[in-house]
């Protein structure tokens, strides 16, 4: 990503944005993301979501109601330029990788995409239209352009909530996202 590209700024400012809420506006928006993914949990028999960093949306909430439910959860695990997902379990010890994120160890089997029912995201930005702008490494672009990939539902507090992102023809677009404000579907 060079200085020049007109998403640093954005990336620059959504983060700023997102890093600032408040402590008892973060936890209260993060109790209502939580209850509305919640809703959306029924029948689920296994969902894929992340270890928050950097002032993403905690989902500490959301992975006690699937542990409560007995719902399979999978997150993210980097390996070289792809993303994988791998069953996260309480008794399953976590690593930081390279980027500063939780993610299960090498030696957790990985879990195929196909038998995720959705799988939560965080995003940087996003727009009516589901275009997202995540970190740019564009591991997530990479890992949903399968056809038979899962729903990818995005994750996010109202203030990252942009007018229009660019789209590139390689960006996938979110299904759905979540926020405080609700669940709002985009696509199917």
């Amino acid at each position: 990503m060079s200085s020049s590209d007109p998403t640093r700024a954005l990336r620059l400012d959504c983060r700023r944005r997102r890093r600032g809420l408040h402590d008892v506006a973060r936890r209260d928006a993060e109790s209502a993301i939580s209850a509305a993914i919640s809703r959306k949990l029924h029948g689920a028999a296994a969902v894929g979501a992340y270890l928050a960093t950097d002032g993403e949306v905690d989902l500490h909430g959301v992975i006690a109601i699937c542990q409560q439910r007995e719902i399979a959860l999978a997150v993210p695990r980097v390996v070289g330029r792809e993303m994988t997902f791998a069953p996260l379990a309480a008794e399953a010890p976590t690593i930081r990788n390279r980027f500063g994120i939780d993610e299960p160890e090498s030696t957790v089997p990985e879990l195929p995409l196909a038998v995720l029912s959705f799988v939560l995201a965080p995003v940087v930005a996003f727009d009516d239209a589901g275009n997202r702008l995540g970190r740019g490494g564009g591991f997530y672009d990479r890992c949903f352009a399968a056809p038979d990939a899962p729903p990818l539902v995005g994750v996010a507090f109202e203030c990252q909530r942009i007018p229009l992102l660019p789209a590139k023809a390689h960006d996938v677009a979110l299904t759905a996202v979540v926020t405080e404000a609700g669940w709002q579907d985009f696509h199917g």
